[in-house]
């Protein structure tokens, strides 16, 4: 489901005009200031035979009337870059106004580098939906989030300094301030305070590769009990191949959380063993398995790049708490690299994840083609219990004529809840055609169906959609 949030309940036209101004406004100042702009306006009706996702017997259907301004910003310095993308979308029902809402959405993010080559400050914020409960209805991207979805705020600041100690020796320390917010009661808000640290030789053809690792993670939930996951590592390359490196590692991790029985969070040491290889930016596979408090661990990274595709496995078994995936960065690693896909429930617990993804990407001549297959398991260390998110999404663009493609999107989804005792899957298809109708202007036609089969009768539904939309770019 798309990222979206509910600004205003109940928002009408006027208050479109009143943000639309805005918005002219905003544009205005950001061209004069020397940006790139893409505003653009998506106007479209959407017919639904099943409005709010009611079981068999009970649905209700109508016609709804989309209106959806954007703006993509792109600033490019010397020393500043930035990128703001920014979405609304409001639903008017025909019959239904009380469903009637206004949904934003923002993901903004820069880099200044206030030392050339030596120190950096990232900052983002975000604004989403996020979902309350997934055991009940959770509304697809067609239609209105009724009572189960919270707005969702998150913000993050982080300096960043690397640099060299030696001809052959680097250092990366990052510091990451961040927060949390949601404007539903039931959810808990959040604030971070990282730290991670990276000394390493740099690695060369051949040679001997070692590292040395540290992250500390503190997040302070309200009204909660605050967690702190801590680990030090040590790492040795040692070389096997002219690509290929043995690698060795060991080190302690120290956590501070209640487990379900109220006994103390572990502490142990940990290791792990396996082979790191790569071909550029081409390929790249790092294969480990080794033992942590929690038992026998695994992880695997493979990245496989070539002119017509690309393909990324990853699979990692980790202590980690919902707030620390909200952000746009990951805290925990000086790379900052993306910390997976967004599942499941907001949860103030800590739970060991175990998260196995793949995501393979096609492009031909007139086609582009995409994959993704996941699984995401959590073992929850507070309370009792465990929960299960597997799927796979699919999708397809073909430029069969000049001008004219056709679109198509499957995937099918299956949820194990905590607490709920049942087993979900969502099924979704979507096809449809894309016609350039200016240099500025596209149409759109898609047909839609969603279903939902539940062990618990009360959850089932199908809803069947038409969609038809005009976008315009300036």
């Amino acid at each position: 489901m798309k990222s979206t949030i509910r600004w205003i309940p109940g928002s009408n036209l006027r208050g479109q005009a009143v943000s639309f101004g805005i918005a002219c406004a905003l544009v205005a100042g950001l061209a004069h200031a020397g940006w790139e702009l893409t505003p653009s306006v998506t106007l479209g009706t959407i017919y639904s035979d099943n409005v709010t996702l009611a079981p068999k017997g009970a649905e209700t259907s109508d016609l709804i009337l989309e209106l959806a301004p954007a703006l993509d910003a792109r600033f490019e310095g010397r020393r500043l870059d930035a990128d703001i993308r920014y979405r609304a979308r409001s639903l008017f029902y025909r019959d239904r106004d009380d469903l009637d809402q206004t949904y934003h959405f923002l993901d903004a993010r820069t880099n200044a580098e206030l030392v050339q080559d030596t120190f950096f400050l990232d900052a983002g914020v975000g604004v989403r939906q996020q979902v309350i409960d997934p055991s009940v209805v959770i509304p697809g991207e067609t239609l209105s989030g009724g009572e189960n979805l919270s707005d969702e705020y998150t913000a993050f600041i982080s300096p960043h300094w690397t640099g060299r100690v030696a001809d052959n020796l680097q250092a990366d320390v990052r510091y990451v301030l961040g927060a949390v917010r949601y404007d539903e009661g039931t959810l808990t808000d959040s604030d971070q305070h990282v730290l991670a640290a990276l000394l390493e030789r740099t690695p060369e053809a051949g040679t001997l590769y070692w590292a040395l690792r540290y992250r500390q993670a503190r997040v302070e939930f309200e009204d909660e009990d605050n967690v702190t996951l801590e680990q030090g590592t040590g790492e040795l390359g040692i070389p096997v191949t002219g690509r290929t490196r043995l690698i060795l590692i060991g080190g302690y991790e120290r956590n501070n959380f209640l487990l379900a029985d109220g006994s103390n969070a572990p502490d142990d040491s940990l290791w792990a063993v396996g082979l790191r290889s790569s071909r550029g930016e081409r390929f790249e596979v790092e294969v480990l398995a080794g033992e942590r408090v929690f038992g026998n661990t695994f992880s695997l990274r493979w990245v496989q790049r070539a002119p017509r595709w690309r393909m990324v496995a990853l699979y990692d078994e980790d202590f980690v708490t919902y707030a620390e995936t909200r952000l746009s960065i990951d805290p925990r690693s000086p790379e900052s690299i993306l910390p997976g896909p967004d599942l499941g429930r907001a949860a103030s617990d800590v739970y060991l994840r175990e998260r196995a993804q793949v995501d393979l990407a096609f492009d031909w001549r007139r086609t582009t083609a995409s994959m993704r297959v996941y699984n995401e398991r959590r073992d929850y260390q507070t309370r009792e219990g465990e929960e299960e998110v597997r799927g796979v999404d699919f999708s397809i663009d073909w430029l069969f004529r000049p001008r004219t493609s056709f679109v198509l999107a499957a995937g099918v989804e299956e949820t194990d809840i905590l607490g709920a005792d049942a087993e979900d899957r969502l099924t979704r298809l979507s096809a449809g055609v894309t016609q350039q109708l200016g240099r500025r202007t596209a149409g759109s036609l898609i047909l839609a169906r969603s279903d939902r089969s539940s062990d618990l009768a009360e959850r089932e539904y199908t809803e069947n959609a038409i969609i038809a939309r005009l976008i315009a770019t300036f």
